[in-house]
């Protein structure tokens, strides 16, 4: 089975945030605690493009990571409806990569947590060489090390809706919103 992981990560010291967020965007979706100043949540509806309800309804720098493993993945740092740092690479027919939208400036001044290192390695895989280095590096999971992120990985709305209600202790600190 492929990845299909999307979230999103809201640079706060509160998960109520997060909550708020959804409720303002009329979305249903499941809340994580903080971890290194974000504030990693799941909203349904997910189609692995920004929701502009999500976006809109933001109050702190919001950060939407996608990681489809066959396919593609995305990032969008918004500061308000701005978009300041985007990066996309998408393998679905030829690689491609559009990095016009990449700001290290922008990281640096919004995140909370930039591991400068892992960010290098990042840059230094954009554009990744080939379908090789794309699946062996997996810049989309160095990025959100770089950033400091910890929940990212086999993480979606759909995911947590189909498992969370089963076994909600394997998500310690994971609140529903609905």
């Amino acid at each position: 089975m492929s990845e299909f992981s999307e979230s999103y990560h809201l640079i706060s010291e509160s998960s109520q945030d997060a909550a708020d967020l959804l409720k303002r965007a009329g979305l249903k979706g499941y809340v994580y605690e903080p971890v290194n100043g974000w504030v990693t949540f799941l909203a349904e509806e997910g189609s692995f493009e920004s929701d502009q309800r999500i976006v809109a309804a933001a109050k702190h720098p919001l950060l939407h990571y996608v990681c489809a493993e066959d396919h593609g993945c995305s990032i969008k740092l918004f500061h308000g409806a701005e978009v300041i740092c985007a990066h996309s690479c998408d393998w679905n027919e030829d690689l491609t990569v559009d990095d016009s939208g990449y700001s290290r400036a922008a990281l640096e001044e919004f995140l909370p947590t930039i591991h400068k290192d892992l960010l290098d390695n990042f840059e230094r895989l954009s554009p990744p060489e080939g379908p090789d280095e794309l699946f062996e590096e997996e810049p989309a999971k160095i990025f959100a090390k770089a950033v400091g992120l910890k929940h990212y990985e086999w993480l979606s709305y759909d995911y947590m809706e189909s498992n969370f209600h089963d076994s909600p202790q394997d998500y310690p600190g994971v609140k529903e919103v609905s």
